[in-house]
């Protein structure tokens, strides 16, 4: 009886050794790499040949038309405050000469700091016109925040703030 038991403890079945690994057995994981490369490829492609404001929404596009403005007006850059202006406010009467935006901003500037915008919100895109509410406060003023209404219109292209 004891010489049954054993018999009965040996296994039945020897496992094969493993099969050695060979370049025909990987094929279908070379075949997943290529794939995944080219798309990744295609996409690396398609951001270098197409910027990021191609590929902006015109909710966006409208949020960056306003922060330029408002960034020109922090760095008193007559030249971008004007490229970033609807041509109808540029011949307006009341539109300030180069002069007099230098000398508002610098002193604003000096008085009351940058112009911080925490948050552009309530974009609203209708065709080539959009309304925007802007949050801001000035560095030196953190706790007097102020709320604007912006319009801007596509003008050439291209979003351009306006008076509402």
């Amino acid at each position: 009886m004891a010489k049954r038991a054993a018999k009965r403890a040996e296994p039945d079945v020897i496992p094969d050794e493993p099969a050695t690994p060979s370049w025909r057995n990987a094929w279908p994981f070379w075949v997943a790499l290529a794939v995944v490369a080219l798309a990744a490829g295609g996409i690396a492609l398609s951001y270098a040949f197409r910027p990021a404001q191609d590929r902006a929404s015109d909710s966006a596009k409208v949020q960056y038309a306003i922060n330029d403005l408002y960034t020109a007006r922090n760095n008193v850059d007559y030249a971008a405050f004007r490229e970033h202006t609807c041509s109808a406010d540029l011949g307006s009467a009341g539109f300030p000469s180069k002069p007099e935006f230098v000398t508002q901003n610098r002193q604003s500037l000096d008085t009351n700091g940058r112009i911080v915008i925490p948050t552009i919100s309530d974009v609203a895109v209708s065709g080539d016109r959009a309304t925007a509410t802007v949050h801001w406060h000035f560095d030196k003023k953190s706790d007097q925040t102020q709320t604007t209404k912006v319009a801007a219109i596509r003008e050439d292209g291209n979003w351009k703030v306006c008076k509402p």
